[in-house]
């Protein structure tokens, strides 16, 4: 499930060396892209500027289907974690939910919905599926 040629390629800048980790626990439901959005704007500021908006991007669809598809509603908690690795940015969305297998966009073209992971896909470097007693989804932005 990797992208042989990612788009999120950038030239770090000065922090991107830093050790970092970060990690909200937020509770789910309509409003929970929103608060993720957020936090994200409070605290990815020091990211060069593609990788910060595809992180904002893939992040808050990952989020959106923690509550669409993982049902992940106000009495349920979603777990957002970024940390930098060696070769750029690692961000994890975990729910409840009881997971899925990654599909094939089957909408045409013009039908909204169903663009989440297809960007997911198209802008990181890697991605993946992990399941145990909650649904992570993962992905990684390079830094050139």
């Amino acid at each position: 499930m990797a992208n042989p040629t990612p788009s999120a390629r950038v030239k770090p800048s000065d922090d991107w060396q830093r050790d970092r980790a970060l990690r909200l626990t937020t509770v789910g439901g309509p409003h929970a892209p929103e608060r993720v959005r957020v936090w994200l704007e409070t605290r990815a500021g020091w990211l060069p500027d593609e990788v910060e908006s595809n992180l904002m991007l893939l992040t808050c669809e990952l989020v959106n289907n923690s509550v669409l598809h993982g049902q992940a509603g106000e009495q349920d908690v979603i777990e957002v974690e970024l940390r930098t690795t060696e070769t750029g940015l690692r961000a994890q969305v975990s729910d409840p939910g009881r997971g899925f297998a990654p599909a094939e966009r089957d909408k045409d073209i013009d039908e909204p919905g169903g663009w989440g992971l297809v960007l997911v896909e198209r802008l990181a470097e890697r991605w993946g599926i992990e399941r145990d007693d909650r649904t992570r989804v993962w992905f990684e932005l390079a830094a050139a």
